[in-house]
């Protein structure tokens, strides 16, 4: 769910967040250097005027080495999860009201943070809409649609379903494939390489243990946790 009006990527300028939710993060890191990169990286919660700061623990990633000037460099991903803080004050940018800052922080080594990149949040009140779960016990077959890069593509084809990777905590399906497309829009836009759309399912039983989410610019959504991720069934890769 967005606050306010849109960047020209699409993305909102700030992010709407409610006090004591819990969200999870996903960046994406990619180096130009032509050898294989080491780092470390971490996401920073912080409220405005740094009145609160929380972090994730560092994950470790490694970055492929960049050989091809002429695509973008490929991305690896890292997630986190954090309780979103209860900032006492609101101040105005030039992007609208928010209440503080959602960053991922990178460096060469733990306790050496070089760079970050960063997306604003506004606290605000009752529950952001998040894609509707069944009940606990309920029957029947969901259908979930995801856009996949290139790698994770090649890895349905061998594996004959998804897999959750090491550093990272779960997946995200779309209830649509009209949201999978937008994504898929948006992702090759910013350069982050070339996506397909994949078409899947799960029983409904499972899917009412996931959590239900509001994606920023892409709206209701589901994050299935590694032992979820399993159990959904590959249907067709839209190539």
């Amino acid at each position: 769910m967005a606050v306010g009006s849109m960047r020209r990527d699409r993305e909102p300028k700030v992010l709407a967040a409610v006090a004591g939710g819990k969200l999870t993060f996903t960046g994406l890191l990619g180096s130009r250097k032509i050898e294989e990169t080491v780092s470390v990286a971490r996401f920073r919660m912080e409220c405005w005027v740094r009145s609160h700061v929380s972090y994730t623990a560092y994950r470790r990633v490694v970055l492929p080495a960049y050989l091809d000037p002429t695509v973008p460099p490929e991305t690896t991903p890292v997630t986190g999860t954090m309780t979103v803080p209860r900032c006492p004050r609101v101040t105005q940018g030039v992007d609208g009201d928010y209440s503080g800052q959602i960053c991922i922080v990178v460096g060469a080594r733990e306790g050496r943070d070089l760079g970050a990149a960063c997306q604003k949040f506004l606290l605000v009140k009752g529950a952001l809409p998040g894609a509707k779960l069944p009940v606990l016990g309920a029957a029947g077959i969901v259908p979930l649609w995801r856009a996949v890069t290139e790698a994770e593509m090649k890895s349905l084809e061998e594996k004959g379903g998804y897999a959750v990777i090491e550093g990272l905590e779960g997946k995200y399906f779309f209830p649509s494939r009209e949201q999978a497309e937008n994504f898929k829009r948006l992702a090759e836009e910013r350069g982050w390489g070339t996506y397909v759309i994949t078409q899947a399912e799960i029983d409904a039983r499972y899917l009412a243990k996931a959590e239900s989410v509001a994606a920023a610019g892409e709206g209701p959504a589901y994050f299935l946790r590694s032992g979820l991720v399993r159990l959904v069934r590959l249907v067709r890769i839209f190539k």
